[in-house]
């Protein structure tokens, strides 16, 4: 099935197949630390060697995989370091985007991100996990986009589908999840306010605690396999 190429035609074709190879990725299609080979990429896409050779030298500048002579390329594996150097800097970059939207949001950007809001607390109370991964996804992306730092978000954005890949795989603790909820009724009401102040602190202080969710899953997980 070649799902690559559903999107307009006027997008390349190798950034097309790389954002779905992403995709697929984040829904644990390829796997973390899984080698895939160029025949394979090209078979389930239905497109040639030169599109997909270009889109993996791209996610390899975004850290997602790393290339192998002639063999393709492994999505690269995350560790406890990679996860926690991420979401410091994931942290310090939200809170000041987060920040910078409540000072900048429209009453269309305020009813847009509710509706995100809204669309994750449906996602969590249907148990659907893809759902709540995009919808959190979303979310975070629609605050980040109203501060208007294209820069910023191709940081944040470089390395983000690997931990949503992780989460996929590992979960979420009992209650966590109502947490996150919590979390983002209190991060909307800052930027719908316009309190700048209490919403980068509320952005950077939900990435903290997501990061030492996701440490401690790491560790039940290694726990689990000695």
């Amino acid at each position: 099935m070649n799902t690559a190429l559903s999107s307009p035609f006027s997008t390349p074709a190798y950034a097309r197949l790389r954002e779905q190879i992403r995709a697929d990725i984040v829904a644990g299609i390829w796997k973390l630390g899984q080698h895939i080979t160029m025949a394979e990429l090209s078979s389930r896409y239905g497109v040639s060697g030169n599109p997909v050779r270009e889109a993996l030298h791209q996610l390899q500048g975004d850290g997602l995989v790393e290339m192998r002579q002639n063999r393709g390329a492994v999505v690269c594996k995350v560790d406890a370091s990679f996860v926690k150097n991420v979401y410091d800097v994931r942290g310090a970059i939200e809170g000041m985007l987060a920040a910078e939207a409540a000072r900048l949001a429209t009453k269309d950007d305020v009813a847009r991100i509710e509706g995100f809001v809204s669309a994750y607390e449906t996602a969590v109370a249907a148990k659907e996990i893809e759902a709540i991964v995009k919808a959190n996804r979303a979310l975070h992306r629609a605050i980040n986009c109203i501060a208007q730092n294209p820069l910023a978000l191709d940081i944040f954005d470089g390395r983000s589908s690997l931990i949503d890949a992780l989460r996929r795989t590992l979960g979420n603790r009992s209650g966590r999840l109502d947490e996150i909820i919590a979390e983002h009724r209190k991060i909307f009401e800052a930027i719908a306010s316009g309190d700048a102040l209490t919403a980068g602190h509320l952005a950077q202080q939900h990435t903290m605690r997501a990061r030492d969710h996701m440490l401690e899953n790491i560790r039940d997980a290694v726990v689990s396999t000695t």
